[in-house]
């Protein structure tokens, strides 16, 4: 007897392991989890039991009680869970988690029996043929973990069971819960009949419980559902809203949901088995694979989609029809077509009014912008002169506005983007409502306005789009105010991260208000509220719209408060780097042009190339770096960069990108690949008016360390150079003296914003002349080859014009520059036609400020002329040229320049005059085989006067 229990405990362990591998291979839902953990119990219950039977002694067969005691602590319980899961009841969770928890506690006292609860004697008795067994008197505990182990959780499983066979309908499943419930009773009986004592010696409850989960494990893996897949997919097909219908090898009917019986209304009347093409309202079209059918039944438009079941031996096995209801959708689609060509109609009718607008705008404000240009000019009233230029700053901001809410494209498609820069916060908002108060004064209300002094002073943000919305906000509550006043708060508060403040913007005005069902509508494009009302104020509706997709850009807030009848107060709070701490109290705005200089240095052993083929290009940039005193040389193309390299180590090169013959990319991969040590030791930057998205990636991957965009910004070009010019190459200081520094008012030229220049000119007023001078010299040479390339030659009239851009960018010529940066975009889209019908008034605005800058030039020297040194002598100018020419001739033509602009300090025959001026231009222009031929001509002239005499 005693080796057949021991024999079937190794077969129950046996079959228990086989059971863990088939529930290993599935997919891990939670009723094999259960199973897996039900049958790890069992597993150790009986081996367990199996070292009880073998034990030698009492104390080795008390502690493999304790093992089965362990591994069979939770199989009930889980056994329990599964039942529930298997039949699709409901859990008693809390129940469960009790029992659950009250087995986890009294679990200890099986290892430990603390006073006798668990077991209160142990006896070692033996049968008549010698098998000797323990007897276990049990404590108070036990009786408790039997009911909460075994007694509970069994009742409950044999009634899910018991109830799960009486309400399925479906003969299968319904057997297979009888089964179950079948299985499940076996491990009860035995136990039953253990307890009362009608089994002596041996208990058979581990092996049954073993044998009884091992067969419920195979049962369900027979059925290949013991994960509920098939179920799963049963329920899943029923409640789809589309119809499905399955099919043979044979296109014979398999099975099919409710959705595909109330398509084809027929199909319950067909048998399963039946040829599908019987089927009335079916089409042969349907068996298609992966070709989608499109038909109608009833009214209701419907799409089939068909597809093969392939078997493990790569036969068909039949295929799935899923057929999708697409009534909602055709109608849906028809709507937004509808919807759609409203649309297109609406935006075509806006597009062409904002066109017409634009004009109609831009008209008059470029005549008002250029008469006001002509009063500054010609005005001797100081008061005059200040309104004239409030009037040119609030022309300019205008026109700025103008161009953003006329290009509404931008604004719907996302594309604005903020261009960030230090400023002084009291600065910024002194111009705005200093602007804005001339038009609160001539409507007879008062304008107030507080800063708080103890914010911060300067900031980093984005400063023009600043202003466009306070100008908006104040705008506003002007326009909507006839009595009364509008007043401007600004005060801030700590921001979520350390360096941030959220600046607060607060407009408070005693206007006519807006009504409680109107506020939501202010935002909206082209919305003014309260008509009838307003109809004498003026605008487009676009105003606060723009503002609102501001403040949202910069991660802020804009809140609307308003009494109708009494006014309205607008806040906006936007968050705002902080860039110097002092207070504004501290740090008066006067010093706001000399704070953004930023800390000068001065590295006088640092050598430095700029490689640009513009003559006023490297003019600009010589002017702009001249400051730090830098061992400075230019080179005019690629490959005199190139061979300048391999004569002499660099420790900077400044690249244009864009260069006639090879460009600053092609040149930087020579420098960097043949120059040896002189082409790699050097920081390469380059230097580009292509500041696209990208292009930064694109320098870095051909050998550049950085790049800056022109037109030259004075604070971007400072920032690079503190970042690649090494600490302890600097010295603290400055460094060429300054000469007289540029004011805008002093020189006015028609067709050059001064304001812009001084923004991109860092040099002083000589040295802005000598860069008109430049330009105007270059002048005649580019009007003619972009006139000759612009119908010939794409590429090169691309290269050219693009050069036109940033030099009149340089010296303050922005209409300009405008024009050539439109060129530029259509040579680079190759379109001919848009060039040759631009590039007519390109040309004629071209000419004309080269016009207007040499009659400036002229008048210029003509007022120098009383200022003139006194004559030379004919000998001593002869010798004096000669001088220049000798200088020229052994390649010093710095010395040559030098000598020639003494000469022209002095008073002489105007033919001689003109020469020397001429000799100078080609100097300055680098061309000096010209000038040494003039300096020849000149020369020999002037010896034949000599001689004549």
């Amino acid at each position: 007897m005693v080796n057949f229990v021991m024999g079937l405990e190794c077969f129950g362990i046996t079959l228990t392991f086989i059971a863990l591998v088939l529930l290993l291979n599935g997919d891990g839902a939670r009723e094999q989890k259960l199973l897996i953990f039900i049958m790890c119990g069992c597993l150790v219950q009986n081996v367990g039991y199996l070292l009880e039977l073998t034990a030698p002694t009492m104390e080795a067969a008390v502690a493999a009680v304790t093992v089965e005691n362990v591994g069979s602590a939770f199989v009930p319980l889980c056994y329990s869970w599964f039942t529930y899961t298997y039949c699709y009841a409901p859990p008693p969770k809390k129940l469960l988690r009790i029992l659950g928890l009250i087995n986890f506690c009294v679990l200890p006292t099986v290892f430990f029996n603390w006073n006798g609860l668990f077991y209160e004697s142990f006896q070692w008795l033996s049968t008549a043929d010698g098998f000797h067994y323990v007897r276990i008197a049990y404590g108070p505990l036990y009786s408790l973990f039997m009911v909460t182990r075994v007694l509970i959780p069994y009742i409950l499983s044999i009634h899910t069971l018991v109830r799960a066979v009486r309400l399925r309908s479906d003969q299968q499943v319904s057997r297979q819960y009888k089964t179950i419930l079948a299985i499940s009773t076996l491990p009860v009986i035995v136990l039953v009949l253990y307890v009362c004592k009608l089994v002596a010696v041996f208990d058979l409850t581990p092996v049954t419980l073993a044998l009884a989960m091992a067969m419920v494990v195979i049962v369900v893996w027979s059925r290949r559902n013991y994960d509920f897949r098939h179920l799963a997919a049963d329920k899943v097909l029923e409640s789809l809203g589309d119809g499905v219908i399955a099919l043979d090898d044979h296109d014979r009917l398999v099975s099919y949901n409710r959705a595909a019986a109330h398509i084809f209304t027929r199909l319950p009347a067909h048998k399963l088995g039946e040829n599908i093409r019987v089927l009335e309202g079916f089409r042969e079209e349907m068996l298609n694979e992966d070709v989608p059918q499109s038909f109608s039944i009833n009214g209701q438009h419907y799409e089939s989609h068909s597809k093969q079941i392939i078997g493990e031996n790569g036969r068909k096995q039949g295929c799935v029809i899923l057929i999708l209801d697409m009534t909602d959708i055709k109608a849906y689609i028809n709507e937004i077509k509808r919807v759609r060509q409203e649309a297109e109609k609406a935006s075509i009718a806006k597009s062409e009014f904002l066109d017409n607008m634009s004009h109609e705008i831009r008209t008059p404000m470029n005549a008002i912008i250029g008469l006001n240009d002509i009063i500054m000019e010609e005005c001797g009233d100081p008061q005059i002169y200040t309104h004239a230029k409030d009037v040119q700053s609030a022309a300019k901001n205008l026109l700025a506005i103008i161009n953003d809410i006329l290009d509404l494209s931008k604004v719907e498609a996302g594309k604005m983007e903020l261009v960030y820069t230090d400023y002084h916060l009291k600065t910024v908002v002194g111009e705005v409502v200093g602007m804005m108060d001339m038009a609160a004064s001539k409507r007879g209300l008062i304008m107030k306005y507080e800063c708080d002094s103890s914010l911060p002073c300067r900031y980093n943000g984005d400063e023009g789009r600043i202003k466009q919305i306070l100008i908006n906000i104040l705008n506003n509550a002007i326009k909507f105010t006839k009595e009364g006043y509008v007043r401007a708060y600004v005060t801030g508060q700590p921001g979520e991260k350390e360096d941030e403040e959220l600046i607060t913007f607060r407009v408070e005005d005693t206007g006519c208000g807006i009504r409680e069902e109107d506020l939501a509508k202010i935002f909206e494009d082209f919305r003014q509220v309260d008509s009838k009302r307003n109809r004498s104020v003026e605008g487009t509706g676009l105003g606060l719209a723009i503002v609102k997709h501001l403040v949202e850009l910069m991660g802020g807030v804009i809140r609307v408060e308003s009494t109708y009848g009494q006014g309205t107060a607008v806040t906006i709070t936007i968050p705002q780097k902080i860039v110097d701490r002092r207070s504004i109290a501290e740090v008066p705005e006067v010093f706001q042009a000399e704070l953004e200089r930023g800390e000068v240095f001065a590295a006088p052993d640092v050598k430095v190339l700029i490689v640009d083929d513009n003559v006023v290009n490297r003019k600009v940039a010589r002017g702009f770096l001249k400051g730090y005193a830098f061992d400075l040389s230019e080179a005019g193309s690629g490959p005199e960069a190139i061979e300048m390299v391999r004569g002499a180590r660099y420790d900077m090169i400044f690249m244009d990108h864009m260069m006639p013959m090879m460009d600053g990319i092609e040149a930087a991969e020579i420098i960097r690949r043949d120059c040896g040590e002189n082409g790699s030791a050097p920081v390469m930057i380059a230097l580009t008016a292509n500041a696209m998205e990208g292009m930064r990636e694109r320098f870095l991957a051909c050998g550049f360390q950085d790049f800056i965009a022109k037109p030259l910004d004075r604070r971007e070009l400072h920032q690079l150079l503190l970042r690649w010019v090494p600490e302890e190459r600097r010295q603290t200081g400055d460094g060429e003296p300054a000469g007289r520094p540029l004011d805008p008012s002093s020189i006015s030229i028609p067709g050059i914003d001064m304001d812009a220049a001084a923004r991109y000119f860092s040099g002083d007023e000589e040295g802005f002349l000598d860069l008109l001078e430049l330009y105007h010299m270059d002048g005649g040479r580019k009007a003619a080859l972009l006139q000759e390339l612009a119908g010939s030659d794409i590429s090169r009239y691309q290269v050219e014009v693009h050069a036109l851009k940033s030099a009149s960018a340089n010296i303050g010529a922005m209409e300009l520059s405008a024009m050539a940066r439109a060129q530029e975009e259509a040579a680079g889209a190759g379109d001919a036609a848009l060039i040759a019908r631009d590039f007519p008034p390109l040309l004629e605005t071209y000419e004309a400020l080269l016009a207007e800058i040499g009659s400036f030039l002229a008048q210029r020297r003509q007022s120098a002329q009383a200022e003139k040194l006194p004559a030379l002598s004919p000998e001593e100018l002869r010798t004096r040229t000669g001088e220049a020419l000798e200088k020229l001739e052994n390649f010093r033509s710095q010395e040559c320049a030098a000598i020639v602009e003494d000469l022209l300090l002095h008073a002489m025959p105007q033919d001689a005059e003109d020469s020397l001026l001429s000799i100078q231009a080609q100097l300055k222009l680098y061309e000096d085989d010209n000038a040494e031929e003039l300096l020849r001509q000149l020369l020999s002239r002037l010896e034949e006067e000599d001689g004549s005499k």
